[in-house]
């Protein structure tokens, strides 16, 4: 019987073939799980790298702010290098590979975005750690100082041209960071992108204004300068906010700053047109002074009593002749407003407030107070307009209005509608600071976009009758003590028609022009513990315009600077069966219609966006 072959040895083609298929495909999957490993520890590397950097980038400038910077200084070191390793991570082959993917693709471009704003924000970091050094900034009051009186003008200027390559960074990297198209963004990328956004915006913000006031104190300090320094009291009410009651002398010698001719305001600076727009008020008041003798006015600076409670509040109480307890946080506009006219002698009373200011005024000059406290009071006064400051050069008013301190406050527009009314005092009484203004409007706007507007300023007076005082005023025929009277003025748009106002005890009604407006003037008498009111109705075409194709409505608030703020009850009513489409944050909705009721102390805009009935 014949045996089988023998086997050769050699192996068929397709078990070769079988054989070469599952190299490839073992290949491959061995290739599929590295590269799932590799983005697995990618992907936790890139998170946790982004994550670590916004930590340590916190840590570092909380440090500078409070006066550390050497401990600062490796914050911003270890930012770097979790930044750098979120980079890193970006590069490997998996998410190189995963990039390519339409969705995955935009949210790795975000992350590299973040990675690239928190590399560039820790490099300015470490340039602000120089900053820090070249001002001396060891705590957290103001640097380069041992008081407000005192500034080191040399280390302001050895410093600023960095802190503007700062402030310009990162001015830059946010605009690249914002240039990401985030409409694909998902989950954690899109939440980390937006805060990365919200931080950078923040951070840009705070090292421009850091870099103006730098800037500005050099401009106002170095050198030789004077400026003229106006209280005014607010009890006797002006559109700009007071009356000029207080004016002094602030002399500059590079960086050392004195309180002279401390004084109560003269008939001729009393007098001055306090307007709503302080640049105006200011060459006023310069004028003023120079006519009487006051020579190299630089500028003009104005605060009043709410800017310097505020300045308590940053300095520390101050002692002041007259007083038990020393003036406070608490106490100081009372005491100005109020308490230094409770007499009956006009110039003992102005020569009394003339002498708390001067104590709350060199007591600051003397002190060091925190940076963060003394920026938080003064940009809060200046956005309330109860600071301003006035500089004679074009530069110098180009900066101060960079920072908000210029007290300038457009009302002319025709995309917008102004809701603005001043009111005048007639005597010399304080009773304004006692009085209480409510502002009532109602836009009704038609299909045509055209608008009915009803307006009503109402007048609360809380004076009492008893005893004739400064404050209250005196006894003079008919009008009782505490009787409040006032010019009171409506602004109107440019091209209103169909205009008519009265007062709720007759009176006649003007009309005029103001700051590119349209004006109507009543006059109120108020007695004590009652009201009145001017009442205004008129219609304007084309109140509504057109923005990226919706209906938009805008109003403007200008409030006149009051002890405690003006009440607004404003409401945009649409036409029927109008659709909201948005609105500011600060209008209520309620169906067709939004509607603005609170104190308000600073100008604001509002907005309406809607879209008409099918």
């Amino acid at each position: 019987m014949a045996s089988d072959p023998a086997p050769s040895g050699r192996r068929s083609p397709r078990t070769r073939g079988k054989r070469v298929t599952l190299a490839v495909w073992a290949g491959l999957a061995t290739f599929v799980i590295l590269l799932l490993l590799d983005g697995l520890w990618a992907g936790r590397s890139l998170i946790r790298g982004l994550t670590n950097a916004r930590a340590e980038l916190a840590i570092g400038i909380e440090s500078i702010v409070t006066g550390d910077p050497d401990a600062a200084a490796p914050h911003f070191d270890a930012a770097r290098e979790a930044a750098q390793g979120a980079l890193d991570a970006i590069g490997h082959p998996s998410i190189g590979i995963a990039g390519l993917l339409p969705i995955a693709g935009a949210n790795i471009d975000a992350a590299s975005a973040v990675a690239d704003a928190s590399l560039a924000t820790a490099d300015a970091g470490t340039s602000m750690v120089d900053v820090a050094h070249d001002l001396g900034w060891s705590d957290i009051r103001i640097p380069a100082s041992t008081s407000i009186g005192s500034l080191d003008i040399g280390a302001f200027e050895t410093a600023l041209p960095q802190m503007d390559l700062i402030a310009r960074r990162l001015r830059d990297t946010l605009r690249s960071l914002e240039a990401v198209d985030d409409g694909g963004l998902v989950g954690p990328v899109a939440t980390g992108y937006r805060d990365a956004v919200s931080g950078l915006e923040r951070r840009a913000d705070v090292a421009n204004r850091f870099r103006g006031a730098m800037e500005l104190v050099t401009a106002m300090f170095a050198g030789e300068h004077r400026y003229l320094v106006n209280v005014p009291a607010l009890g006797v009410p002006r559109p700009g906010g007071g009356v000029p009651t207080t004016v002094a002398v602030l002399d500059v010698s590079d960086g050392r700053l004195l309180l002279e001719d401390v004084a109560p305001a003269s008939d001729a600076i009393a007098g001055v047109d306090v307007s709503i727009d302080w640049p105006r008020t200011a060459r006023a008041l310069i004028d003023a002074a120079e006519a009487q003798g006051v020579d190299g006015v630089d500028g003009a600076i104005q605060l009043d009593s709410v800017a310097l409670q505020d300045l308590v509040w940053a300095i520390g109480d101050v002692e002041v002749n007259g007083r038990r307890f020393p003036l406070s946080d608490r106490s100081t506009t009372t005491a100005l407003e109020i308490d230094a006219f409770l007499g009956e002698s006009a110039s003992s009373a102005s020569a009394l407030h003339a002498d708390w200011v001067a104590s709350i005024l060199l007591a600051a000059l003397d002190r060091r107070p925190g940076l963060e406290s003394f920026a938080l009071a003064t940009s809060g006064d200046a956005r309330d307009r109860h600071l301003a400051i006035y500089l004679s050069t074009p530069q110098g008013r180009r900066l101060v209005r960079s920072l908000g301190l210029d007290g300038r406050q457009p009302v002319a527009g025709t995309r917008f509608l102004p809701v603005v009314t001043t009111w005048t005092s007639l005597g010399e009484d304080h009773v304004g600071v006692l009085v209480e203004t409510t502002v009532r409007q109602t836009v009704q706007i038609r299909p045509d976009g055209s608008a009915r507007v009803a307006t009503q300023v109402l007048f609360r007076n809380r004076a009492g009758t008893d005893p004739p005082s400064v404050l209250l005023g005196p006894r003079i025929g008919q009008a009782p003590v505490g009787t409040f009277s006032a010019d009171v003025t409506l602004y109107l748009p440019r091209r209103a028609t169909d205009v008519v106002a009265e007062t709720s005890r007759p009176s006649p009604i003007e009309t005029g022009r103001d700051l590119g407006l349209a004006t109507i003037t009543g006059t109120v008498t108020v007695r004590s513990k009652a009201s009145t009111t001017l009442t205004a109705t008129y219609n304007v075409d084309q109140a509504v315009r057109t923005v990226d194709g919706e209906r938009q409505v805008d109003l403007r608030v200008v409030p006149q600077p009051t002890v405690e703020g003006v009440r607004y009850e404003l409401r945009v009513a649409l036409p029927d069966g109008s659709t909201i489409l948005g609105a500011s944050s600060s209008f209520d909705r309620r169906g067709d219609s939004v509607t603005f009721s609170r104190v308000q102390k600073g100008p604001v805009d509002l907005r309406v966006r809607f879209a008409l009935a099918a």
